[in-house]
This record gives structure tokens, sequence and C-alpha cells, in this order.
């Protein structure tokens, strides 16, 4: 059975042990502060936050560098416009000149490269203007003093960064293009059912396309990844201190998403009350 619940923050037990888990948007909206009342609470009786990874070293300017490498391809290796469809490449290169930039800016760039900037301007138009729930929080618990920690190193999110639609390219830029053209709409709907704790929606929004069009992504980006928390989460449920672990909503909801499968390796998860 999978947990109901109006908030995305749940409460993890085994015996008195305890972990909260909560699924966070990387990037908001100013008119999307304050956040729910339940990460406060949650952030309040913890003594340590988990993130998805070290932030304070992913943004340092040796890492931004080395990103900057990995989302393009090494010089005498074939770039994108060789692994897609021609009618593809060029819709690419249409959207890339429609937000202004120019269109020899795209020569070796990944398919990483090409979302994520389109993302980030897209993002942009549509007033995603603040910083996400995971930086909010990583800069709180710096101040306060709390410790911080990342459930996987830097090193495995720039394999991810450079890896992604590998292999599957021609789905991973359609998808991509497509979820770009319905931003705007995605956006209120995302930030709704994360407000709710609706992980039917969320699988929706999230994963559903994934899971059906770029199954290879899908595993290296969801399910793969789950696989490799969950073993880091049992452990903190083993001792005393109590943990915030705060990962992309996404990684919350279906089958595969860590409620689920926190649930069946028999801990207690319940939603986290106002």
């Amino acid at each position: 059975m999978t947990a109901t619940a109006a908030t995305s923050v749940w409460k993890v037990s085994s015996g008195d042990n305890v972990v909260y888990v909560g699924g966070t948007l990387h990037v908001l909206r100013q008119s999307d502060y304050p956040l729910p009342p339940e990460f406060d609470r949650a952030y309040q009786h913890a003594d340590k936050l988990v993130f998805e990874t070290d932030l304070e070293q992913l943004h340092s300017a040796e890492v931004l560098q080395r990103m900057q490498q990995a989302v393009r391809y090494p010089e005498g290796i074939s770039g994108l416009d060789k692994r897609v469809s021609a009618p593809l490449y060029q819709r690419i290169v249409r959207v890339w000149t429609q937000y202004g930039l120019p269109a020899e800016a795209l020569e070796r760039l990944r398919p990483s490269g090409i979302v994520i900037t389109l993302t980030m301007l897209n993002l942009k138009q549509v007033g995603v203007d603040a910083q996400g729930i995971d930086d909010f929080y990583h800069s709180r618990a710096t101040a306060d003093g709390k410790p911080v920690a990342g459930l996987e190193s830097v090193e495995q999110q720039i394999r991810l960064l450079s890896g992604m639609g590998a292999g599957d390219e021609e789905k991973f830029m359609r998808i991509s293009l497509d979820e770009l053209d319905q931003s705007g709409g995605i956006i209120n709907e995302m930030v709704a059912a994360w407000r709710g704790g609706r992980l039917a929606d969320l699988e929706h929004l999230v994963i559903d396309d994934m899971r059906r069009e770029s199954p290879a992504s899908f595993r290296t980006l969801m399910v793969d990844r789950n696989q490799q928390w969950l073993p880091q989460i049992d452990a903190m449920l083993r001792d005393r201190p109590v943990e915030f672990v705060l990962v992309g909503s996404g990684h919350l909801a279906g089958k595969e998403g860590l409620i689920n499968q926190l649930q069946q390796r028999g801990y207690r998860v319940e939603p986290v009350a106002e």
C-alpha cells in the first residue's frame, strides 16, 4: 500500500529510529514560498540533512567547469547531428535559435547540455526565478551549523550528466522537446502535486513518459539511483541521529519509488502532519 498524504514529507520509522524523507523541486518561483510547514517540522527534528549529492561541491567553480566538459562530446567523436534523425535535429536547431542562442553553440553538445540549457531558459520565461528546496535547506543548514551529506558523489552526478540519453538519443530528445512545449502548464501541475503529496500525479507528470518511451534513461536516472540510495537509508534507520533526506519528488513516486520501496522493506511510513 502506498502512503497517502497532503504533504511531500514522510516520517520513516524503524523502532525508535527515524528518518524524514522529503520530495523536492529543484527550482521554484518566488510565489511558491513560503514552503509547506511540514518541511520546517522535519528540519527542526533533524540532526543532519542529506541531499542527492554534496551541493557545496556541486556549485564550486571546479565542478561547474567539469560539468561543462561533461555535456560536450570529445573531439573526434560523432556529434548529436549524427545520432538523431535529420528532422529531429532540424527541430532541435529551430527551438535552440528561437531562444536566441546561436546555432554554432550547438556543436558538440550532448543531449544533456541541450536539454538543461533550453529547460533553464524556458523556466525563466514562465517565472521560475527562485532557488529550489534543496538549495534553500542546504543554505539554512549551513547557517545553522547542521551537518549535511550526499547520497551520491559529484563524480556520479557528472557521469549521469554526460550519459543522459546515451544510446536512446532520438526518444530522449523528442520527449524533452515535447515537455518543453508544455512546461508552462506542467510547472503549475508539478507544484500542486508536490504540495499535496499526490504521488500518483507526480508519477504521471515525472515518470510515465520516461518509463514508457525511454526505459534505459528511466532505469539509469530513476530506478538504479533509488536502489543505490535505499541501503543508505537503511543504515540511517539503524543509527540514533535523525536525518532529513531531500531528493527530487519523482524519486518518491511509483512502484520503484522510495516511499513504496521503504514500505516494502517493512518500515512504518507516514505523512508528516501540518
